[in-house]
């Protein structure tokens, strides 16, 4: 085993094929961080940051940055999902257990040899129940009623970002400060995420970046996959031919869905009334199926027309590639886009024990041993990672001025 050096409360390694060529039997180990793998890690994210098509796929992994060692936490993880609709009525949550016979199909266990708990599993089950029909009219009910209350309290769980600290955004704040502003002759940063919650909007506005988002800019804002097409440019006033592409500009594509999308006379709107249909693919198995209907048809052929462009880096932050479309899309550029790069950083991406996708963690390695220079591997956190990606340009005097005038607010909203 290779030890791995401590950066704060996090760790972080690096696997790479051009880092360990001369490796006993062929196979590339995790290095550790130290200078000569710093080089090499700035080296690998500033060819991928100066590709012509940049792309960044983001996990859940990039919210839980916001939970704090000690204090209460803020984003929920897949097992804080779990808990949450286990406590909300437990008595029916037993019952939901018995019904879709969660321990027989669980093979995963806990040390106490109890089944492990697995949101996803449970929701997938609790479909293919109710899709069936094979249960009494009693559990039938009690089934469909489950999950319109999971549903809620997994919308609930995710809209968190009004209680997000000042200060708990500077890691979403600086990933979006160094990778979203392009050059005039890139294309613009296509930021495509799994999460349902408003963390990147919230930070990309606070950084006074514009986002195309497939919703037109008029009220009620309307899902329209046209507005991917537009783009954002300022006009001079003294000269009407004088048209320049404004640097503040990024596209979002929230492949899930998001926790202000409703489904509004047969629309897709943006809108927080309660009483509207959520439009998200909520985790269970029946999401591989989900995202070929619109909307989520269209960010994924967007993903998929993306990843085979030629110059196109790909960079994964906090994902666990367990979602099969996604993964699909990925194996297929590895293949047969010859210029094709691509940055993992997430948590415990060797750990077999771990949530990362063992059949991806497979295919990577293989790749890695193989001598494929395109790939690079970052055991990471999220907020450890960008503090690590080095700052490639000064700041406008426009940039300058807004920082004054967040830490000026910041601040006054903590009576300083």
């Amino acid at each position: 085993m290779v030890e791995v050096i401590q950066f704060k409360e996090s760790k972080m390694h690096l696997l790479s094929s051009e880092l360990d060529k001369n490796a006993e039997s062929g196979v590339v180990k995790p290095l550790e961080i130290n200078d000569i793998t710093i080089k090499y890690f700035n080296s690998y994210i500033n060819r991928l940051m100066d590709v012509d098509n940049l792309i960044v796929l983001a996990g859940s992994g990039t919210s839980l940055t916001f939970n704090v060692k000690d204090k209460p936490k803020i984003a929920p993880s897949m097992w804080d999902l779990w808990f949450s609709c286990k406590s909300n009525d437990e008595k029916t949550f037993e019952e939901i257990i018995n019904i879709v016979h969660y321990s027989d199909i669980q093979k995963l266990k806990e040390e106490n040899g109890e089944p492990k708990a697995d949101i996803e599993l449970l929701l997938s089950l609790c479909d293919t129940n109710i899709n069936a029909g094979i249960h009494s009219e009693k559990n039938h009910e009690i089934l469909v009623r489950f999950m319109q209350c999971s549903i809620q309290i997994i919308l609930e769980k995710a809209s968190f970002t009004q209680a997000v600290p000042a200060e708990g955004w500077s890691s979403h704040e600086r990933f979006i400060n160094l990778l979203a502003r392009r050059g005039i002759s890139q294309e613009r940063l296509k930021l495509f995420t799994t999460n349902y919650d408003l963390a990147f909007e919230t930070a990309a506005s606070s950084m006074g970046m514009i986002v195309i988002d497939g919703f037109d800019f008029s009220n009620p804002s309307r899902f329209n996959p046209m507005w991917y097409k537009y783009d954002v440019v300022y006009r001079d006033e003294k000269n009407n031919n004088g048209k320049n592409y404004l640097p503040n500009v990024m596209q979002l594509y929230k492949i899930h869905g998001s926790v202000d999308w409703k489904m509004i006379n047969g629309q897709v709107q943006k809108s927080t009334d309660e009483k509207e249909k959520p439009i998200f693919i909520y985790p269970s198995s029946n999401k591989y199926q989900s995202s070929y209907d619109s909307p989520y048809l269209e960010m994924m052929s967007a993903l998929l027309s993306s990843l085979q462009q030629p110059k196109t880096g790909l960079l994964v932050v906090g994902f666990g590639f367990n979602d099969k479309h996604i993964n699909n899309a990925i194996k297929m550029a590895l293949r047969t886009n010859p210029e094709f790069m691509m940055m993992v950083a997430t948590v415990a991406p060797f750990d077999p024990a771990g949530s990362f996708n063992a059949e991806i963690r497979n295919v990577l390695e293989r790749s890695i041993n193989n001598g494929d220079n395109r790939i690079c591997i970052v055991d990471s956190y999220f907020g450890e990672f960008v503090s690590k990606v080095p700052q490639r340009r000064n700041m406008s005097k426009e940039e300058e001025l807004l920082n004054a005038f967040s830490l000026v607010a910041s601040s006054v909203n903590k009576g300083v």
